[in-house]
């Protein structure tokens, strides 16, 4: 039996001339369409009697213009007039579906669905006007806002027909999918340079960040941290010298949580600094850098190595190769250093608890926030704000919880600020890990077996069993080490490490150092077979002609071959991403110029090749890839988590350095056209650089650096290595 949409489920809260037009359409993870318009439907889009369409975001804007990429699929297909698109960032509601940014998934997961949501509005309104009018809806378009009878001349506006006609076609789910979508060559919004929505509002200050929230009666909160990041425990509180600080409110005690509130962040800073709190540092207390690679390196030949993805009989292929090489990798903890320090505001009344702050994944954040706060989901109003940089923090609801928390101690709407130094050492790092990469080649020079072992710690595992598979491994730490080289027998060997620092995601595709590993251990096994490493991923990309076609882009564009000073080099990697289904292939070549004396690095020069498919707004994908090749560059070369006594040595910029202005190298950015289904940008670029910039310190010096961030003092280290 088929549900269909009922006109009081299509349109919005009321009737359709007092509020508008809204189209109700399943994001992914929604229930399917007849369902959730029948129960609890997910609106994307409205329209209102003055014409105005306004498209719902449910993803975080970050900095990204992912809103206006959002907008401009939907008013393709409706035949929207620009000029009246504006977005919103609702509540968080399940009704929603899954509500997260990250994975560079925003387009991607959306297209089709928005696509669909504009065209069923499209339909149903040019209905309207058609039955106004008392002739067939064939006989009428929908252009630019306004629907027209062809051969009567007659038209009606959008906002006319929701403020003055019935709106009743319905649509079942099979009607949904069946609608005929454009085809790329008939974009009129889509593909364009359309400036984004969100710049007006930040440029004359009156965009709202999370930080921007004030409530009456607020009060601020500040927490006092333990000394380790993972395992120590509070044995006593002595408030007595908090409380005579002026401005002094309260001392919130928790089994987990102490902090205290004032009247202002400053007086919350001092009284919080009066706190003399006893901490029982745990068992992490001597953890050190030292200590967590050790405790790597003694896992990598532990039996409890699980395979991760197998392919074809290894061991039997290693044993008859005519020749082995073998190399290990490393890379550091990085943290994220988003500019807008965490924050949030929380208040608790009735029941109901309202927090105000920008996430990356608001469905996570309620849940969690309902589980800790022993509460109904529908008791927590997650407000999403702008946010002032994510990269991966922001799909953590820590500083949500602790907000929380406070505010139903004091009963009062509290503010809570982390200071950097704060935050970097409560920060959720990607994980330092060790890899081992073995490969057997055959009498051609190409690889006939892959080994990788892989020690890491796992995200997935702190965030519970719906983020990891069976064995316990979490995809979205290995993502990458299945690379795509068509190589007859290969094993991804994977063990999560509990190491006392607390692990997350980090802007991304795959967690970066997979593809470190593979692709600078790619130009190593060319140079073991004497062959171009262009050439060598050429005649082993047979599989995947869209990655072969971007990495000669790359390298064409990038004057590949062409001669350089001394000390001067170009190195390439290319990567596949984390989706296997929906990949964005990406490639990049850069060029850079390493200091003998020093080993400084200086990277002059990256050029980047991309397929993604369609691309819906030219503008956002070439700042997309800037932005995530200049993060690749930083986490390259400049950005190193170190671990003292059971916690982060670093605090701030001064010692957890980034890449300044002065360091930027040219970018040169290519996009492939394409009308294949549209994937991801954010993040792609970055995972290419480590490996370019590695093999690019190859071909300048003959050293091999297989350590991230490449340092000064390592690179230098293999250039005496060598000599």
């Amino acid at each position: 039996m088929t549900t269909r949409l009922t006109r009081r489920a299509f349109l919005a809260t009321g009737t359709a001339a007092s509020v508008g037009l809204t189209i109700r359409f399943p994001l992914f993870g929604a229930p399917d369409a007849a369902a959730a318009a029948a129960f609890d439907p997910s609106p994307m889009l409205t329209i209102t009697p003055d014409g105005l369409v306004t498209v719902h975001i449910t993803k975080a804007e970050m900095g990204q213009g992912v809103g206006t990429a959002l907008a401009q699929i939907v008013a393709e297909e409706l035949e929207a007039d620009w000029k009246d698109v504006r977005i919103d960032y609702p509540t968080a509601n399940e009704k929603y579906g899954l509500m997260l940014t990250g994975g560079s998934w925003s387009v991607n997961w959306t297209f089709d669905a928005l696509s669909r949501a504009g065209a069923a509005s499209r339909l149903a309104l040019v209905d309207a006007a058609a039955a106004s009018w008392n002739v067939p809806a064939a006989e009428c378009v929908a252009e630019r806002g306004v629907v027209r009878h062809l051969s009567s001349g007659r038209s009606l506006s959008y906002g006319e027909i929701v403020k003055r006609v019935p709106i009743t076609k319905t649509f079942s789910e099979d009607d949904l999918k069946k609608i005929a979508l454009k085809k790329p060559a008939d974009y009129r919004v889509v593909g364009k340079w359309t400036p984004r929505l969100d710049i007006p509002d930040k440029v004359t200050g009156k965009a709202k960040f999370g930080i921007d929230t004030f409530l009456p009666n607020m009060v601020y909160a500040k927490v006092a941290y333990p000394p380790t990041r993972e395992g120590a425990t509070r044995t006593a509180v002595d408030d007595s010298a908090a409380k005579r600080v002026k401005g002094y409110v309260a001392t919130v005690a928790l089994p987990d949580l102490v902090a205290v509130v004032a009247t202002s962040y400053e007086a919350a800073v001092k009284a919080r600094d009066a706190l003399k709190v006893t901490w029982d540092p745990g068992p992490n207390a001597s953890v050190s850098t030292e200590s967590i690679f050790a405790k790597f390196s003694q896992a990598k030949d532990d039996p409890a190595l699980q395979s991760w993805h197998e392919v074809g009989d290894v061991k039997t292929a290693m044993g008859s190769a005519a020749k082995r090489h073998e190399a290990t990798y490393m890379t550091d903890y990085v943290a994220h250093m988003q500019m807008e320090p965490m924050n949030c505001v929380a208040s608790f009344k009735d029941g109901v608890f309202d927090v105000y702050t920008g996430s990356q994944f608001q469905t996570f954040a309620v849940g969690t926030l309902a589980a800790v706060l022993k509460t109904d989901a529908k008791n927590i109003r997650l407000h999403q704000h702008y946010l002032g940089g994510g990269f991966g923090r922001r799909l953590e609801p820590d500083i949500m919880v602790e907000t929380a928390l406070i505010a139903r101690e004091v009963k009062r709407p509290v503010k809570l600020i982390r200071s950097r130094e704060e935050d970097l050492r409560r920060d959720f790092y990607r994980s330092a890990t060790l890899q081992v990469v073995r490969a057997a080649l055959g009498a051609d020079g190409k690889p006939v077996a892959w080994d990788n072992t892989l020690v890491a710690s796992h995200p997935g595992r702190r965030w519970g069993p719906d983020f990891v598979d069976k064995k316990g491994l979490d995809q979205f730490a290995l993502n990458g080490a299945d690379h795509v080289y068509a190589i007859p027998n290969q094993i991804v060997r994977a063990i999560p490490v509990e190491t006392g620092i607390s692990v997350g995601y980090v802007r991304a595709v795959a967690p970066n150092y997979t593809f470190f590993a593979v692709e600078t251990f790619m130009d190593e096994l060319a140079k073991l077979a004497g062959v171009d490493p262009l050439q060598y991923r050429l005649s082993l990309l047979g599989d995947a002609p869209r990655l072969a076609r971007v990495l000669k882009l790359a390298a064409e564009r990038a004057n590949w071959g062409a001669p350089l000073p001394p000390n001067t080099g170009r190195g390439l990697a290319c990567v596949s991403a984390q989706e296997k289904k929906t990949p964005t292939w990406t490639a990049s070549v850069v060029q850079a110029r390493v200091d003998p004396a020093s080993g400084n690095v200086q990277v002059e020069k990256i050029t980047c090749a991309v397929d993604c498919g369609i691309v819906v707004n030219p503008d956002g994908a070439r700042s997309q890839i800037e932005g995530s090749l200049l993060f690749g560059v930083s986490n390259a070369l400049k950005e190193r988590g170190t671990v003292a006594n059971g916690a982060l040595v670093q605090s701030n910029f001064h010692d957890y350095q980034v890449l300044r202005m002065n360091e930027v190298p040219e970018i040169e950015v290519h996009l492939v056209e394409s009308t294949e289904y549209p994937t991801g940008l954010g993040e792609p670029g970055t995972t290419t650089v480590a490996p370019a910039l590695s093999n690019a310190i190859f071909a300048a010096t003959g050293a091999r650096v297989r350590q991230v961030p490449l340092l000064p003092d390592r690179v230098l280290a293999a250039l005496r290595a060598k000599a």
